[in-house]
């Protein structure tokens, strides 16, 4: 029987959930039933035996959906296998000295709820997606200049990841 496996995502401006989609792609590709979907249109977690939580970063902080969505579903995602990933520009160069400083951003949902595995990934910088106010931003010449716009994304790093994770479960 297929492992079943939910990819639960909070996004600002969706590289985030086209992340999680890629992720949901791979792990059908290999057998698995995954199920993609925002955090906030989950109602159960129920008959999992995995579930992956991913969440955009923005200055420095992950989404709160994502944070409340772990918080609430404490119980059952205690018994089965979880992994985390972070979609963020910290790890656009990718040294051991970003990704301790990435991996930061993940401690309000590993204290809640311990994760076999994390994934860091840098993601996407599209100013025409920034939702208010997040958008004001772009009309500051200094925010544009120390953030460049581009796909940061390395998909064969995040398909060996979701591969790794999922085999964890």
């Amino acid at each position: 029987m297929a492992k079943k496996i939910l990819v639960a995502y909070g996004t600002f401006s969706g590289s985030t959930a086209e992340t999680a989609e890629f992720i949901g792609k791979k792990l059908s590709e290999k057998g698995m039933q995954a199920d993609v979907k925002p955090v906030n249109k989950i109602k159960s977690v129920e008959g999992y035996d995995g579930v992956i939580i991913g969440s955009a970063v923005v200055m420095g902080k992950i989404k709160s959906s994502v944070v409340k969505f772990v918080s609430v579903n404490k119980d059952r995602l205690s018994k089965v296998s979880v992994g985390y990933f972070l979609v963020c520009l910290t790890v656009q160069k990718d040294t051991p000295e970003n990704r301790k400083a990435a991996s930061v951003y993940l401690e309000p949902l590993s204290s809640v709820v311990k994760p076999v595995s994390e994934g860091l990934f840098p993601g996407k910088v599209d100013f025409k997606t920034l939702r208010f106010p997040m958008s004001l931003l772009t009309l500051m010449p200094a925010f544009k200049k120390g953030v460049p716009e581009g796909d940061y994304r390395d998909w064969a790093k995040i398909e060996k990841w979701a591969v790794e994770t999922a085999s964890k479960f």
